[in-house]
């Protein structure tokens, strides 16, 4: 039954895309993807001149919409190197890993991902492309973008902290909300730590483990 409301979903994902965006179609419909869309993606400038075109492809696994589509750029205009955030099958990093795990969490719109997500990739290459550097900045890979996300979402460069944090959201100690803070000494846990273990929960304990490894190696290093 919830396999059967699922790919209802998608189906009607799927058309309202497609009805959206005609230089799009379906190509594929199987049991390890659900769907393959295959397209030209066109990039234009804040006066609707056009900057380039992409061919892709995105891949939408059984899971949808608790997944993130995988998308592969076919035209062959983005040198495949890690540099642009591309593999060398083609496939694009989006966002940095996080983001896109509480993307999958709440549950994607095909639309919405596209508009939001597809769409604003191909655009920041193609403005580093024409200006040298990305609009919005760019995360690094791997563990040093793990270390990146955290310091910046969290707005701290204090790695121990980061580290009690994730501690604490593991464990999901109890604090009193009103009483002194044992992890920063703040007056009030609420209004300092407690914010900031709320968002960290959100990737689950899996993820914050990993995470929590990568900043201990850089406390023993």
């Amino acid at each position: 039954m919830f396999l059967f409301i699922v790919v209802t979903l998608l189906d009607k994902h799927i058309k309202e895309f497609l009805e959206l965006y005609h230089n799009f179609r379906l190509v594929d419909s199987n049991r390890k993807h659900i769907a393959t869309l295959q397209g030209t993606i066109t990039i234009v400038d804040e006066n609707n001149q056009i900057w380039s075109d992409y061919d892709i492809r995105i891949e939408i696994s059984h899971a949808y919409p608790y997944t993130i589509p995988s998308i592969y750029e076919e035209s062959k205009l983005i040198e495949r190197d890690w540099e642009f955030h591309i593999s060398k099958e083609g496939k694009c990093c989006l966002d940095i890993h996080h983001s896109m795990l509480l993307k999958r969490r709440k549950g994607i719109s095909l639309i919405n991902f596209y508009q939001n997500v597809i769409y604003p990739f191909f655009a920041n290459h193609q403005y580093k492309v024409n200006e040298g550097s990305y609009a919005n900045g760019e995360y690094k890979h791997f563990e040093k973008g793990i270390i990146q996300y955290y310091e910046e979402e969290l707005d701290l460069t204090d790695r121990d902290y980061i580290l009690k944090l994730i501690d604490s959201a593991i464990l999901g100690t109890k604090y009193a909300r009103n009483n002194t803070c044992t992890i920063c000494g703040s007056p009030k846990f609420k209004k300092c730590c407690l914010p900031k273990i709320n968002k960290l929960t959100l990737f689950g304990k899996d993820q914050l483990k990993t995470d929590y490894g990568i900043f201990a190696s850089l406390s023993i290093n």
